[in-house]
């Protein structure tokens, strides 16, 4: 008997940490693996070439963390790749290969997850992310090396689907970022009905990842230069790590930041992403119009064959 597989393979920024967070964890009827359970696994299969002997190590690995009862779900979005280190890391495409080679059709029953959002929006996030992470880099600067380095192919999502069905048929379903924040508890489930849930279990709507703004995107550039990061190894200041020991230290940590920490790294993330930098001034960070014309227009194409696809409800807001 085949043994059921729900492989979210991502993509990044689709909602993915509330699903393995506030949601995927209360699904008593599925046995959860996300990155936290099997780091080391998921870095092999987004990264490295796999022999025939790796494959069976980690079919071995990924069948002992799941279930005999149960499907199992997967959920890591590096395993559509990964725009952070694209120089390092495989093709979606050969990992779509590999996760074949790991579940075979003969073993296993596979059912991908796809999460899409428009590709403007995608790159928005990942400048800020490139912030949180210490850089300083002007946004069209930032955005001419991901193109220059081959990222904006990784977001074709038509080319992407037709790899998927290339590689494990047409069962597969595409979460749709936009209709999920429309109509979360609806949209919610239809992505559990096709994982085999009837309904959709109570969660937290606490927001787990807010981004910079407007103020605190102009401020980390700045701050980002003073400081010495991976992203920044010139910088002057080293980020510094402070045990919280006194009780006090910690209750005002956790009303800054919003949640319980017996540590902080002074940095310039600490300083910009809490409550208080929020309150003070938040507008949404968009990219110049410049760029996001870029953006688009190279998706436009795409875009309408992906609008095609019969049972893919895309918003018009994907051909603007």
């Amino acid at each position: 008997m085949k043994k059921t597989i729900y492989l979210h393979v991502g993509f990044h920024k689709t909602a993915t940490t509330f699903l393995q967070w506030n949601v995927f964890p209360r699904l008593k009827d599925l046995k959860l693996i996300r990155k936290t359970h099997a780091k080391d696994l998921f870095t092999e299969v987004r990264l490295k070439k796999l022999s025939d002997d790796d494959v069976l190590r980690l079919r071995k690995s990924f069948d002992k963390k799941g279930s005999e009862e149960v499907p199992t779900l997967i959920s890591y979005e590096g395993l559509t790749g990964s725009p952070f280190s694209q120089k390092k890391s495989k093709s979606a495409f050969s990992i779509l290969k590999d996760l074949r080679r790991i579940f075979p059709e003969d073993l296993y029953d596979v059912h991908l997850i796809v999460g899409i959002r428009k590709q403007v929006d995608i790159m928005t996030s990942l400048y800020i992310e490139f912030l949180h992470q210490g850089a300083n880099k002007k946004e069209k600067e930032y955005i001419n090396d991901l193109e220059k380095h081959g990222v904006f192919e990784h977001y074709l999502y038509n080319n992407y689907l037709d790899s998927v069905e290339r590689v494990f048929g047409e069962n597969y379903f595409v979460f749709i970022y936009e209709n999920f924040k429309k109509e979360k508890n609806e949209y919610l489930l239809q992505l559990l009905n096709y994982m085999g849930v009837e309904k959709v279990p109570k969660y937290s709507n606490e927001q787990l990842n807010r981004s910079y703004g407007v103020f605190q995107a102009k401020m980390a550039r700045r701050l980002n230069s003073l400081f010495k990061t991976k992203k920044n190894p010139n910088g002057k200041i080293p980020e510094v790590k402070i045990k919280l020991k006194r009780k006090y230290s910690k209750k005002l940590v956790k009303k800054l930041m919003g949640k319980k920490k017996n540590s902080i790294t002074l940095s310039p993330k600490t300083f910009l992403q809490n409550k208080l930098s929020f309150k003070i001034h938040y507008k949404r960070y968009q990219l110049s119009e410049e760029l996001q014309d870029k953006i688009n227009n190279y998706y436009r194409e795409d875009n309408k064959k992906l609008a095609q696809r019969e049972g893919i409800e895309l918003p018009d807001y994907y051909s603007k």
